[in-house]
């Protein structure tokens, strides 16, 4: 490339783009006239294009030759069932085979200036490197499109003020975010970052300095920061909130945005995604199922033991997801591990015709069997929710009890009493009946007093608040 600059503002054709992918409210002008024929047409014209794309990626052509396909197999939508889908697991370790990047990008670190202008971003890096995922810059706006759709469906408008308490690091969440806001939306963000990099205390006061009008984020953290207004004697009604978009996660009973609504005086508006593909579904004013982005991802739904069978309209699998608009890396039917279900396509009373995405009932690569039963940790959530003892944080912690052929899985719910002076064994019973009620197995509880759990939910800080701690032999 020599001494040439590969300026951003010239890698894509502006227009092109918000015609392929039209933000707000041109969004909303072109999906409710789309029949479904027109949508499918152009949902395979895009996976055959990602398709050919992903035939020059090692980590593709190694997988799709060893299950016996070659270029020509897949010649429609009807044909990307026989690819077979992949999921976090198998991208560690193509990164652990081709470092830095691993082999599902189309260059290696030796060829990355062939292909500039590029965002890296992360997911993941518990143990050992984090998930490697880069961007060029039809993907990198595109996710910015996706986040704005789903503002503006909820209410939000030019000028608004909104807060993002995720950071522009390399997690991608917050960016996702601040793109739609500042690029796609015509809004004011407020990139506060986590509880860890601006403490719970200053968000509230930045929110009432500046009249944030809107927020996104965890619920969990939403709920964080009820009870830290409630410790500055803040009423968060005062406040100017005219809307919350959250990763609610799984709540089938609808408590965490009930109680964040009470508390916040304004609506909340469910939403869904991922790193690799961005903001793929959201719900609109009414409240009634999170609507797809069916121009940017095509959706599946697969059995969660045996991911080669399909699971029909309507029933929960695993959430399959190929990417429309990534041709760095290709994203094609990767496992998101996410257990929902996905709806029929029908015109909304906001206008938008697209298939729908039910709530969360858990991810699968966390389900536990306990004697014989399958339970989602994150299940536990709404009876803790509902005791207004508690403050909500709870941790599921997985332990093994006997040996040999008499080893079996135990799980403790650890759970978080709002005051030293509730009585814990009262609660520890009541919560013992209602979780078994709800995941048709007996499980241990044990009451502590807040804060005790934050250091392994990590509440407030990066990423998602986790809900399992495996203390399990190997």
């Amino acid at each position: 490339m020599g001494d040439e600059v590969p300026y951003y503002w010239k890698a894509l054709d502006w227009n092109a783009l918000m015609t392929d992918y039209p933000p707000p409210p041109l969004f909303e002008r072109t999906v409710a006239t789309r029949s479904d024929a027109e949508w499918r047409e152009l949902q395979e014209t895009r996976v055959l294009a990602r398709i050919r794309d992903a035939w020059n990626v090692p980590f593709y052509r190694r997988r799709w030759s060893a299950a016996g396909l070659d270029e020509g197999s897949i010649r429609s939508l009807d044909d990307l069932r026989h690819v077979p889908t992949f999921n976090s697991d198998d991208l560690k370790a193509a990164i652990d085979a081709a470092p830095p990047f691993g082999d599902h990008h189309p260059f290696g670190r030796e060829s990355l200036v062939d292909h500039l202008p590029l965002k890296l971003q992360t997911s993941g890096g518990t143990t050992g490197l984090p998930r490697t995922t880069m961007f060029d810059a039809t993907a990198w706006e595109v996710q910015g499109i996706q986040a704005a759709r789903g503002l503006w469906a909820m209410g939000a408008r030019p000028g608004d003020v909104i807060q993002i308490p995720f950071t522009t690091s390399l997690a991608n969440a917050a960016w996702c975010y601040y793109l739609g806001v500042h690029h796609w939306l015509g809004g004011i963000p407020v990139t506060t970052g986590s509880g860890v990099v601006t403490p719970s205390e200053r968000q509230l006061e930045l929110a009432a300095a500046y009249g944030t009008n809107g927020w996104m984020g965890h619920g969990e953290y939403l709920g964080r920061l009820v009870e830290v207004a409630e410790s500055m004697n803040l009423d968060l009604h005062s406040l100017p909130t005219k809307y919350l978009q959250a990763l609610l996660g799984n709540d089938s009973n609808g408590e965490l945005r009930r109680s964040l609504e009470d508390a916040w005086g304004a609506p909340v508006y469910d939403t869904y995604g991922t790193h690799e593909i961005g903001l793929i579904a959201f719900e609109c004013r009414l409240q009634a199922g999170r609507h797809v982005s069916e121009d940017t991802v095509f959706l599946e739904t697969v059995d969660i033991d045996d991911p080669s069978r399909e699971v029909p309209q309507g029933q929960v699998g695993n959430l399959v997801a190929t990417s429309l608009h990534r041709g760095v890396p290709p994203m094609i039917r990767f496992n998101t591990q996410d257990a929902l279900s996905i709806s029929h396509r029908e015109l909304c009373e906001c206008g938008l015709r697209t298939t729908r995405l039910s709530g969360m009932q858990g991810r699968s690569d966390e389900m536990v069997k306990l004697r014989g039963q399958s339970v989602f940790p994150m299940a536990c959530q709404d009876p803790v929710r509902a005791d207004t003892r508690t403050n909500g944080q709870f941790l599921c912690v997985l332990t093994t009890d006997g040996a040999g052929v008499s080893k079996k899985t135990e799980m403790t719910v650890r759970v978080e009493r709002r005051r030293p002076d509730i009585d814990a064994d009262a609660l520890q019973q009541d919560l013992a009946r209602a979780l078994k009620g709800v995941l048709n197995v007996r499980v241990g509880v044990e009451i502590v007093d807040v804060g005790e759990l934050t250091e392994y939910t990590r509440l407030g800080g990066e990423g998602k608040v986790r809900r399992l701690l495996d203390l399990r032999d190997s």
